[in-house]
């Protein structure tokens, strides 16, 4: 079976790209240099250069002087294209920002700096390798900086490292394209999708409605806005009085109503671990919207009642299962 000739090509070009992208090592920070700007005529370049070079075969062939200078004129175009083009990228210096969390499914965005800290202005496009999304044209004036959003869809839970960043650019005449790939040390955080469990909800909670706790009751943890029905030895009275805000006093063990917990033996033996993940993240998004204290017990580590308990807990199940 012989392929068709632009799919030989388009292969020819993913191999080639998946090749320079495995040389370059990742770094938080890169300065781009001569060894990592590539330059190739755009498709408007490639027929003018061919509109050069039929001009000097007429040339050649009647003698005439205005064709010869025609010619050369267009090459000499070109020439200064190249140069125009590598000077948008020559001495670029990038960044890596971060990546908000996301839910498995949901777009994350990576945030990249980018540094002009030349005298002349630029006009940059960078996407990420592997995303179907163009970023539209980004002006960087002389000496500043400006940030660049990158989105990526996910499709799974975990760590998601950022893929290689290109950056192109074909200013002023759209002949000459100069490009580069960086990799850019940054990771997003994929948590588990949520997946509804009201059984499971339910298992954390003995039948009379009070949660099942092992921990101390008098052990504090950490301070907390006010809540409908906390008691009154909840109630932080030295900062009331101080500061006149009402927070209540947050303790490890049982709170007021009692401490869910949300455990990764709730389920059989049999189930799958990523549903069990999924119906966990649900778990723990219903306590945080009910205000309910709480605690995440997987095999070998617990997450407590404690400030930004919400992230520490998801960001647990999300990096379940990882090699340390």
């Amino acid at each position: 079976m012989s392929w068709p000739r632009w799919w030989r090509a388009l292969r020819f070009r993913n191999h080639l790209q998946a090749w320079l992208v495995r040389r370059l090592p990742p770094s938080a920070q890169w300065t781009l240099r001569h060894q990592r700007i590539y330059l190739l005529p755009t498709s408007f370049g490639w027929m003018l250069l061919g509109v050069a070079l039929a001009i000097w075969v007429g040339a050649l062939n009647y003698a005439v002087s205005l064709a010869y200078a025609l010619s050369f004129w267009i090459i000499g175009l070109l020439l200064v294209s190249v140069l125009m083009a590598y000077r948008q990228l020559a001495g670029l210096t990038l960044q890596a920002g971060t990546a908000d969390p996301v839910f498995a499914g949901e777009v994350t965005h990576f945030s990249v700096r980018l540094d002009n800290l030349s005298s002349w202005p630029r006009t940059l496009q960078g996407h990420l390798v592997g995303s179907t999304g163009r970023a539209p044209a980004c002006p960087l004036p002389p000496h500043s900086s400006v940030w660049l959003s990158l989105p990526l869809a996910t499709t799974q839970r975990g760590l998601l490292a950022m893929p290689a960043l290109a950056l192109s650019s074909d200013v002023p005449f759209g002949l000459i394209r100069a490009f580069a790939y960086v990799r850019l040390r940054q990771q997003a955080l994929v948590y588990p999708v949520p997946q509804r469990d009201v059984l499971g909800l339910r298992q954390g909670v003995s039948g009379e409605g009070e949660a099942v706790s092992t921990a101390g009751d008098d052990e504090f943890s950490h301070l907390a806005a006010y809540r409908d029905g906390d008691t009154p030895r909840q109630i932080a009275w030295k900062v009331l009085a101080r500061r006149d805000v009402l927070t209540s006093k947050r303790f490890a063990g049982v709170a007021a109503g009692g401490c869910r917990v949300l455990d990764w033996h709730d389920y059989p033996l049999g189930d799958d671990v990523e549903s069990r993940l999924s119906r966990l993240a649900w778990r723990v998004l219903e306590c945080e919207r009910e205000q309910h204290c709480y605690r995440l017990r997987l095999p070998g580590t617990e997450v407590g009642p404690q400030p930004h308990q919400r992230e520490q807990a998801l960001a647990l199940l999300a990096r379940y299962g990882e090699a340390s």
